[in-house]
């Protein structure tokens, strides 16, 4: 039979070298596996169903999971300690909790590898993913099945998770496998059709599906960690990305992840353990910046921090090259001689940092000699000034606003009001104004000559009902808007709109906040941009409940979520200040504002990015990066329009 993975993904080179997974530990977490003798041997493991030592699989699914990593005929790491952890997979709380604990029981008994091919669909579960987190805190690496659902939301718990790697399928040509779910959570792909393995009383037989792709990574990294049994969870993902087979250019793809995963040798000597080199040091501390530019003579806080605390002690500074620049042991950094070096922060020997650091000759860019400009830093920290002084200013794009209204005004262009919900009022809530006067306000909007559409969906106090919303939506298709603001409808109806969005050129954008139900479709969607905020000191708050919005794999960027000007519904210029509506729904509004001009500005000079996949290609771009790079928090970081012929 044609077991035709082994040469397509070097796995027969690296048996050739003796490496079969000896020593290394993998938990099954399943309905069961069924030893099969002399083909599948288990080592152990334990059923949470019941208590009890009986892992019986009944429907094969979990056996046919296991002989894809150590079976006599098709096993990749035929070596392995192999442990079956049985639970119940229902979509139920009960079942999410039996996985729970079957991690923990791999924690107990330090397991390397735990594969779980199977995903939660609708659920969030902070518990589930600490205890992920944990697992790899601990050294475990997780490999997850994206699914078999062709979900263009993205991936099931807790294949989504930061803390766990998510396999997405491809055929045996290296093309997409149809039924594999995709989204930006996918980290890597691999088989999944025409695979050959046991069913669970060891008759031999070809099977389909992302359940089998996981297990083929697992088995793989098996035989990496085989090699160097001190590699972390962190180095292995990190050598995967090195290794892959690049199926959609050099970019991360929705549906390939980094690309199709390869075995591979590692130079012996990749490692050295007598020395302390960064890349081993475990990082959970941050500058919030991968760069810092510090102007020639003046001195700069490198504002080192940690995530989720801003607390530290102990930490050792240094400069690479004292000649461009110089620190001192509080992180300050001063600027000596234009150039560049980096700045390195060590904490107990243990955990480090590092950015790097440009000195630079300091340039002001000011605002236009009539404009307003108190307290107008964001226009400035987020280059509008610039793209507007080179002529973006968002002409020609047609941006929909749906909600609250907007009153009449000569301080914010706007090009037609639409009212879907009538009443006595023309801004609902006194929120619409704002939020239209930074896309398009004349003098403090960033993009003020877009062709800005109010579409009206609440009545007074700000209410909008599902129909009055679903059908500003449909007005926003219908003519043909390029970016709207995505909120307020049924969410069982967000996929549906989201595609629709997709395939009539429209960039949707949507708060990372605002639903007390919990996460949406809407947010987790490749079809949507879903935008965070921070403060103006470029901070994010957490573990607030009223100001601390959703995080999670799914935040695109973010933007700033108060102390910039706008125009409110009495018709005045004035700061909107951090106690004015201190929650997260209207901070991540204000945001998603900003995130909304600046995408004008960018679609303006390439037409061609008309939805939500192509400017998330920009995002690590066009972002400054926060707390060290793409996370659950600020996302790629704090956006800032560009020219696109600099960035490219």
């Amino acid at each position: 039979m044609d077991n035709y993975i082994f040469e397509k993904l070097n796995i027969s080179i690296i048996k050739k070298n003796m490496f079969n997974g000896k020593g290394i530990k993998i938990a099954i977490i399943d309905e069961g596996v069924n030893n099969i003798k002399d083909k599948l041997e288990i080592a152990g493991g334990y059923n949470f169903i019941n208590n009890s030592d009986d892992y019986f699989d009944e429907d094969g699914h979990g056996t046919a999971i296991a002989s894809i990593i150590k079976s006599r005929e098709f096993g990749i790491a035929q070596d392995v300690e192999l442990y079956s952890l049985k639970v119940k997979l229902e979509f139920t709380d009960a079942s999410i909790n039996m996985v729970i604990k079957a991690i923990d029981w791999c924690i107990s008994n330090k397991i390397d590898i735990i594969n779980m091919s199977f995903g939660f669909a609708g659920f969030i579960s902070y518990a589930l993913e600490d205890k992920c987190e944990e697992a790899m805190n601990q050294g475990i690496v997780i490999v997850c099945a994206a699914g078999n659902n062709n979900l263009s939301q993205g991936i099931e718990i807790p294949g989504k998770y930061n803390s766990t790697i998510a396999i997405s399928g491809v055929s045996r040509n290296n093309t997409r496998y149809e039924k594999s779910s995709f989204g930006k959570s996918v980290d890597f792909c691999c088989y999944s059709e025409d695979l050959l393995t046991y069913d669970k009383t060891g008759e031999i037989i070809t099977i389909a599906g992302t359940s089998y792709a996981s297990p083929c990574v697992a088995g793989i990294i098996a035989l990496i960690k085989e090699q160097n049994p001190l590699l972390t969870p962190r180095e292995i993902y990190e050598l995967l990305k090195d290794n892959v087979l690049k199926l959609d250019g050099s970019r991360k793809s929705l549906y390939y992840g980094y690309g199709l995963i390869q075995a591979f040798l590692l130079p012996k000597s990749y490692k050295n353990d007598e020395t302390l080199q960064l890349e081993d040091l475990k990082k959970n501390i941050y500058f919030p910046y991968t760069k810092i530019n510090v102007p020639l003579g003046k001195k700069l806080d490198s504002e080192l921090k940690f995530l989720p605390y801003d607390e530290f002690v102990n930490v050792d500074y240094t400069i690479t090259d004292n000649a461009i620049a110089i620190t001192d042991g509080d992180g300050f950094i001063t600027g000596k001689t234009e150039g560049s070096t980096d700045l390195i922060a060590i904490m107990n020997k243990s955990k480090a940092a590092i950015c790097s650091i440009n000195v630079i000759k300091e340039e002001i860019q000011e605002p236009d000699e009539d404009v307003n400009n108190s307290n107008l830093f964001n226009l400035t920290e987020m280059n509008i000034y610039k793209m507007h002084k080179s002529g973006f200013t968002g002409k020609g794009i047609k941006i929909g606003l749906i909600g609250y209204g907007c009153i009449e005004t000569d301080l914010i262009n706007v090009k037609s009001t639409i009212t879907i919900a009538s009443d006595d009022t023309k801004d609902a809530n006194g929120f619409g104004t704002i939020y239209a006067s930074i896309i398009s306000g004349k003098e403090i909007g960033i993009a003020p000559e877009a062709e800005l559409y109010v579409v009206k969906a609440a009545t007074k106090g700000g209410v909008i009902t599902w129909s009055a919303a679903e059908k500003a939506v449909n007005w926003c298709i219908d003519n043909k808007m390029d970016i709207i603001n995505l909120g307020f409808v049924n969410s069982t109806l967000y996929d549906s709109i989201l595609k629709k969005c997709y395939s009539n050129n429209i960039i949707p954008v949507v708060n990372a906040s605002g639903n007390i139900s919990g996460v949406t479709v809407a947010q987790t969607s490749p079809y949507s941009i879903t935008v965070s905020y921070v403060t103006d000191e470029k901070k994010f708050i957490l573990n607030d409940s009223a100001r601390t919005p959703f995080t999670g794999s799914f935040i695109d960027c973010v933007a700033y979520g108060f102390g910039i000007q706008c125009i409110n519904s009495e018709n005045n210029q004035v700061l909107y200040e951090e106690g004015k509506a201190p929650v997260a729904q209207y901070y991540c509004n204000l945001a998603m504002m900003q995130v909304i001009g600046i995408i004008a500005l960018i679609k303006q000079q390439d037409p061609t990015i008309n939805n939500a996949v192509k400017v998330r290609s920009l995002l690590p771009k066009l972002c400054e990066q926060l707390y060290g790079g793409k996370n659950d928090y600020t996302g790629y970081g704090l956006i800032k329009a560009a020219l696109l012929s600099e960035i490219k």
